[in-house]
């Protein structure tokens, strides 16, 4: 069953200032391999080219066309266009050719209601397969010129970047059962009150002694579990998390309700990363996707239909798929 995210879920994730949907990478956009497979393809390109892309987001792979364009004098018109409501303005000041790149926000990439045969190309980074496919790429055969052609990068269920979903969402499962968050909440509310009356009585005294070595019983299984771990960065930020509140150095410096918005917040940031995971596990394609995939592109008509494998850091990344138009 599909568990995906929905408009608004999405645009609330592109309101924090990410360029790209990955969790902690690619902080200055795609690099090495994949941003030379696009390289490629835009090197193909007359100038005065005009590009969409789909799904763009913040405008990441948009951004890379820009570039590209710049740097070569291709003069590119670029357009990207997303379902989510997007803030790629707010990251212009640390990126600005942004400003040069038209974006449409609350666009499905099914209907567009942009102009047939106007794009030069169709690109897609991490996109493509959160949509409609035959839907989508009729579309994309209304929108390309004749000779234009369509590139992507796609989730595959067999690559790393789904083996690190699959990681992340047993580290958050770890990190809920352990019931941390919770019984750090609880302590945070005595403190609060003995904040407010000066004194505890011994009955809550107790429960807080209680809640202490709990806290910390909790807090030690999960940096057990932790060590075991290739990668283990989100049951490390959790715990950090907690373990930064009850820190005896900032005791006077964070209030009892501060510490309560600090983990109810890191909850919030708990579900909503299970939620992104879950929606990634549920998009990825498998190997009969994109034989339906070639198949759906070419009953439109396109031609040189392609899919390879896409490493990175020497793992399988993703897979791409290239169709042209003919002339």
């Amino acid at each position: 069953m599909a568990e995906r995210l929905d408009a608004r879920q999405w645009g609330n994730w592109w309101t924090k200032n990410h360029l790209t949907s990955f969790h902690g990478h690619f902080h200055n956009n795609y690099d090495g391999p994949l941003r030379q497979f696009w390289e490629q393809h835009f090197a193909t390109l007359p100038e005065g080219a005009t590009i969409l892309d789909l799904a763009t987001g913040n405008g990441a792979l948009a951004l890379l066309a820009e570039e590209y364009s710049r740097q070569h004098q291709k003069n590119f018109h670029v357009t990207g266009i997303d379902y989510a409501e997007i803030q790629p303005g707010a990251l212009q000041e640390r990126h600005p050719l942004l400003g040069g790149i038209t974006f449409l926000s609350c666009t499905a990439m099914e209907a567009t209601g942009l102009e047939s045969a106007s794009q030069d190309m169709i690109m897609s980074q991490f996109g493509f397969e959160y949509g409609d496919m035959p839907a989508a790429i009729r579309e994309i055969r209304r929108l390309l010129k004749p000779g234009g052609c369509f590139h992507a990068m796609l989730h595959h269920q067999d690559s790393a970047v789904l083996a690190q979903a699959r990681e992340a969402l047993a580290q958050i499962k770890h990190c809920e059962k352990s019931a941390a968050a919770e019984t750090a909440s609880a302590l945070v509310e005595l403190q609060a009150r003995l904040a407010r009356e000066k004194k505890l009585s011994e009955k809550d005294q107790q429960k807080a002694r209680q809640l202490h070595q709990a806290l910390r019983e909790s807090l030690e299984k999960l940096n057990r579990y932790a060590r075991q771990l290739k990668d283990p960065s989100h049951v490390r930020m959790f715990t950090q998390s907690i373990m930064v509140l009850f820190d005896r150095r900032n005791a006077g410096r964070i209030s009892p309700p501060q510490r309560l918005q600090t983990i109810q917040r890191l909850m919030a940031e708990n579900e909503s990363y299970r939620q992104r995971m879950k929606d990634l596990r549920s998009a990825a394609y498998g190997n009969k996707d994109f034989q339906t995939l070639k198949k759906c592109l070419k009953q439109q008509g396109f031609i040189s239909v392609s899919t390879g494998s896409q490493e990175y850091a020497g793992r399988h990344f993703c897979h791409t798929v290239s169709a042209c138009l003919a002339d």
